[in-house]
Order: structure tokens, then sequence, then C-alpha cells
């Protein structure tokens, strides 16, 4: 973070200095925290006040790791640090709100920065990497770390950027939070992607063509000299439905494999674990795109990011290029290896759409038996049900071996490929450490696993438990 004093922080947060540390001492600052845990030198801490917690009672803490400057709602708490002498205390009427308008200042203050916005039921993270491996060839890029996707995530991630980067990729998330709108408000991206709308968070906006609604706010404050990028392949994100609902006057590019997209997929081949590849045209140039991650999912994400590097002047063979050296996230699609069979490793979150996909993965890559283990998905809304069980069926209408579901909502997996096939093999368990104990010993030599299941399943463990 920019070296940034109290002054600046006190108007863009709206809020009043309450206290200033004798000698004004400890005057700027460094870098932001939310996290009594995560106390760095010259930071500044937000209480914010959570759904389970009021992170005012960790201030004592805060303190005894030597941080000097606190943003606060609760007067009593500003009177009891602004006691010390030699605390700098910001008061405020809402932690979070400052955290986010504060957030806002520092990116718009930013001179020179170009920023790109990522959005989506499923694939921003990955569509994130795409990006940045595009943008980095040629300019000096930074890029949301992990997951920070939130009202709370996107300030912190705009902090967290090294000083001398040229290009900002915010990924941006719709859910339980902020509104899309006020993320966008944040952010101001010159350029948005979003990689498509499916059924993720159907619990909060009850209806997908709300959530495309929602989604598609990420380009709010947009002209027709700024981009959105979308993939028509996802059915409800159409170009017509995109200039109907936006909240701006955006150029659209579109992206797809169903015929007349400005950017064109053809002829895709899915290796399974060794890779997917496809050609990619746009006007009169075609180009052929490699990629060395898994799943031919994967594809229309990578050409998102071939559109935006074009927005800055890179060109498709470069882009290609600098797509070769992408590196994908933990726990997404990786390959673990135990005694004598594999697993692939998707256990990061999921969702109907990126379930069934894992499973084309699973079936297109060589392996004696194809091992589905599929857990409880969440946020789904009343449609839970029937969207678990329309995996399970999927899952039988594929060359799937063993279905193994695991979880509360797994149920409807399991009952879903029951109904479908009376030739898949099911299990179902209660939890995954019951479906390790019996899974493990099943194994044989050749055998391919795949693992998904939303994040809170923490399926990883049950991957670490049939392969160390």
């Amino acid at each position: 973070m920019k070296r940034t004093n109290l002054e600046y922080i006190a108007e863009a947060v709206k809020g009043k200095i309450y206290a200033r540390a004798e000698g004004n001492r400890h005057d700027s600052v460094t870098a932001v925290s939310i996290d009594s845990r995560d106390i760095p030198v010259e930071c500044l801490f937000f209480a914010i006040i959570g759904e389970r917690a009021d992170a005012h009672r960790f201030l004592p803490d805060v303190y005894e790791k030597g941080c000097r400057n606190v943003v606060v709602s609760d007067s009593e708490w500003a009177e009891k640090m602004g006691a010390k002498k030699d605390v700098n205390v910001i008061l405020v009427p809402d932690t979070r709100l400052a955290l986010m308008d504060l957030g806002e200042k520092y990116l718009d203050d930013w001179s020179g920065l170009r920023k790109v916005g990522v959005t989506g039921s499923v694939g921003k993270t990955s569509t994130k990497e795409f990006l940045y491996s595009v943008l980095r060839s040629r300019y000096r890029t930074g890029k949301t770390p992990g997951n920070l996707n939130s009202e709370f995530g996107i300030p912190l991630t705009a902090f967290s950027f090294a000083e001398d980067i040229q290009v900002a990729v915010i990924e941006m998330g719709a859910g339980y939070g902020s509104a899309m709108g006020e993320l966008s408000r944040i952010a101001k991206p010159e350029a948005a992607v979003i990689t498509n709308v499916g059924t993720s968070h159907l619990e909060v906006y009850g209806t997908r063509e709300k959530l495309l609604e929602e989604k598609l706010r990420v380009s709010t404050g947009f002209t027709l000299e700024n981009t959105l990028v979308i993939n028509t392949d996802s059915d409800i994100l159409t170009k017509e439905n995109a200039q109907r609902h936006q909240p701006s006057d955006a150029r659209i590019v579109t992206v797809g494999s169903k015929g007349g997209e400005d950017y064109h997929l053809s002829d895709i081949r899915d290796r399974g674990i060794e890779g997917v590849q496809c050609n990619v045209t746009h006007g009169d140039e075609t180009v052929t795109l490699k990629l060395p991650v898994i799943g031919a999912h994967n594809l229309g994400n990578a050409v998102l990011a071939m559109a935006i590097g074009e927005v800055f002047g890179i060109t498709m063979e470069e882009s290609v290029e600098a797509l070769c050296e992408v590196e994908t996230n933990a726990n997404r699609l990786s390959v673990v290896k135990g005694t004598d069979y594999s697993v692939i490793n998707d256990t990061y979150n999921a969702s109907p759409e990126s379930m069934k996909a894992g499973i084309d993965v699973l079936v297109n890559s060589p392996g004696k038996r194809k091992i589905a283990v599929l857990g409880s998905m969440f946020e789904l809304g009343d449609h839970s049900e029937q969207l678990h069980r329309s995996v399970g069926e999927y899952a039988a209408s594929k060359p799937v071996d063993i279905l193994v579901a695991i979880g509360e909502n797994g149920k409807a997996i399991a009952e879903g490929g029951e109904s479908a096939s009376s030739d898949l093999q099911v299990l179902y368990y209660e939890d995954r450490e019951d479906a390790a104990k019996a899974v493990r010993p099943m194994l044989q030599a050749g055998d391919l696993v795949y693992v998904k299941a939303s994040r809170s399943m923490e399926l990883e463990k049950f991957v670490t438990a049939i392969t160390e």
C-alpha cells in the first residue's frame, strides 16, 4: 500500500479524528487489516461489526500487536483507545461503509491505473488468472489475491497492490454482501467480463433473471468507450438480454461456440487431465489455443481474457503465447497422485454447472475406473434438491463407474444417480470422514477419482485422507 496519512483517511471515510497520538506519531499507514490475527507493521485496523463478531472487542489485541491507527464506530471504544495517548482513532458511523469508501478513493486517486472487473456465477477466479497471464505479457499487472471479491475483499485487494502496477484485475462477487453496483462503484473498471449466469446464489436472488440483472451491474457507469465481454454459451447471457438489462451503454463483445459471436470457439478438444485446445476466430483471423489446464469450460474463460487483451492492444497470437504459461489455483482441478491411482482435486467450490463440467473432465481423462465423489452445494434456494438430483442424473448419463455422494444435500445427488441408471454404482455417506474410510480400501490401480463440493464441505480433507 502507498503510504497514506491520517487526514486523507479521515476525509475518505467521512469520519472524525477522535483522538491523535501524542506528538503526531504514527500519522500514516502502509497496510490495512480487518483481521485482528493479521496486523502488519504500520497498519490501519477497521473494527468491522459482522454477523458473528464485533471486532471492536479485539481492539486490545490489535493494540498489543503494535497497531496504532484504528477506525471505529463505537464511541465508547473510541474513548478507550484514545485514552492510551499513542493511538490515532477515527470515529465513523459504519466501519463497513468506511472501508468501502477508503477503497474507492484510494483507487480513484491512483493516477493512470487501468482496471478490469471479473464476475460470474462460476469461473471468476480461473478467468482472473487467464486475464492476469494475458495482461502481464504487456503491462505490470496486479490481481485479486485468492477470492477477495466482496465489499471487504475489493478494498483490501486495492491496498495490497504493488505501487508500480499499470493494470489491476479485480474479481467481483455478488451474494450475501454488497450489491454488484456497490462493488463496481469501488472498483470503477474500464472493462469487465461476465463468465456466465448459472444457479449459484439463487437463495439470495430467487431467479436467474434477477441474478443476470445483478451481474450486469458490473458495468455500472460504462459508456460506449467501455467494454463488457460476455460468454454467450451461458443460455441466459445473450447479447440481447445484456443490452436489455445492463445499466449502461457499454460496447458488448461476445464469446462462445454456438456461432455468430465476436470471438468464436471451434474444434474444441478435451484431453482430460492432459489439457484442452480449440480454434478461436475473430474477424478474419483464426488462431489455435492450447491450455495446460483441465476442463473444456476453461477455453471459454481463456477467450474472454483474449477479448480483453485486444482492448488493451494485445494481439490474439500474443495472448495465445501468454496463456501457455497460465498457472491454476490449489484445489481447482489439480491432479494428486495416490499409491497407484489419481485424484482430480476440484474442491475449491461448486455449483451444478461446474460440477457437471467436472464430470466431463473425469470421463474424458484416462483411467481404469471413473469415480465421481460429489458433496453438498449451498445457496441454491428452493431449487436445491432438484439441482442436486440433476447432477446425479448427469453422472448416470456418462461413463462413470461409481458415484459417491456426501453430505445432507448430497443425498439428492445419490437419488438422482440411482433413479437414472441401474448400472451406476451409487454410494452415499453423511460426512467426509465416513466416506474416506469406505472409499480408500475400494480404490484399485489405475482408478481416476474426481472430487468436488461447496467450499464449506472441506472435501480437500477427503482428498488428503485417500492419498496420504
